[in-house]
């Protein structure tokens, strides 16, 4: 067993890897792992490592922690392994605890004291499949604690049916580039970290604005939806998996109202209004990721496709 830097392995042969253990139920393209390990920049490169056999990619482990200066409030100790992978035929071999050792190291040495398995910035999962109860067992004998079950859901929108509002619709538009600004600052008041990270990447790169759906009240913005389909600028994490679907994915989501005006259904009407949209886009099946809000959207006829544990571990502390 040979122990090398990641970015040393072609991405060819981690996508083929990651295809042949997990392809039938989260499909990789070489696109999207570029996109969210190869260019992104809070990967740990001391920490994203291989396991080389042979000659053959056995297994890796990403890991990441907050190091970009943009403007937003991210959590700095906490540090996160973005994926793990070890091929079933060397497992129980050692290399996943030797990948999951070094790594840890390496996070703690850079001063997290939280590890979290997913849920990182351009992430793959927000957890561990729920499915995989050998991985999730094997991640609690290495002092892991769970969390709670987060859920990604889906709907077939094929018959083209549109939501009806019981708020007025003209409470509710697509943004334009010239509403960008306003967003950010809805976001950093009332929604900083994450979602306010996402939407100042979503202007880095040149967003237009038709990936949100607004909220506003007396001509002020006042909430947000979020909305992918496959002619937006990023793989969207609702949309990951599309070639899992024989149609077009759309996806929606995160979301957010202001909290002094919740209520009246304006939340659940920016959901639909989302959904309006991308249905008229012509989406085929529409993915809520990432929520454990499975009986407010269930409101909406969508049901759960993938579950996930959340995991955590406190790390650095005597």
């Amino acid at each position: 067993m040979t122990v090398v830097p990641l970015s040393e392995i072609p991405v060819s042969d981690i996508v083929k890897l990651w295809n042949e253990e997990l392809g039938n139920r989260f499909p990789m393209s070489a696109a999207l792992w570029k996109q969210n390990t190869v260019t992104e920049p809070n990967v740990m490169k001391e920490g994203s490592l291989a396991v080389v056999r042979e000659g053959r990619l056995r297994g890796f482990i990403v890991t990441k922690r907050y190091m970009e200066k943009i403007g937003a409030k991210m959590p700095t100790a906490v540090g996160w392994i973005q994926c793990m992978l070890v091929e079933k035929s060397s497992r129980n071999e050692g290399f996943g605890s030797e990948l999951l050792r070094l790594a840890e190291r390496a996070l703690s040495e850079a001063g997290v004291d939280e590890i979290r398995l997913g849920r990182d910035p351009w992430h793959y999962f927000p957890g561990v499949p729920l499915e995989d109860e050998q991985a999730i067992n094997w991640f609690e004998k290495h002092g892991y604690k769970k969390g709670g079950i987060e859920t990604d859901l889906i709907k077939n929108v094929r018959d083209g049916e549109l939501y009806t509002l019981s708020n007025p619709s003209d409470h509710y538009r697509l943004l334009t580039k010239e509403d960008i600004p306003s967003l950010l600052r809805f976001l950093e008041r009332v929604f900083p970290g994450r979602w306010h990270y996402e939407a100042i990447h979503y202007e880095l790169i040149g967003g237009t604005g038709r990936e949100f759906m607004g909220f506003f009240m007396d001509g002020e913005l006042q909430g947000f939806c979020r909305l992918n389909d496959p002619h937006s600028p990023v793989i969207a994490q609702n949309v990951y998996w599309s070639a899992l679907v024989d149609g077009e994915m759309g996806g929606i989501g995160p979301l957010g109202i202001d909290r002094e005006i919740r209520g009246n259904h304006f939340g659940i009407d920016l959901v639909k209004a989302a959904a309006n949209e991308l249905i008229r886009r012509g989406m085929t099946d529409i993915v809520i990721d990432w929520t454990q809000l499975v009986i407010f959207y269930g409101k909406l006829g969508f049901t759960p496709w993938k579950q996930y544990q959340s995991m955590a571990k406190t790390v650095g502390v005597e």
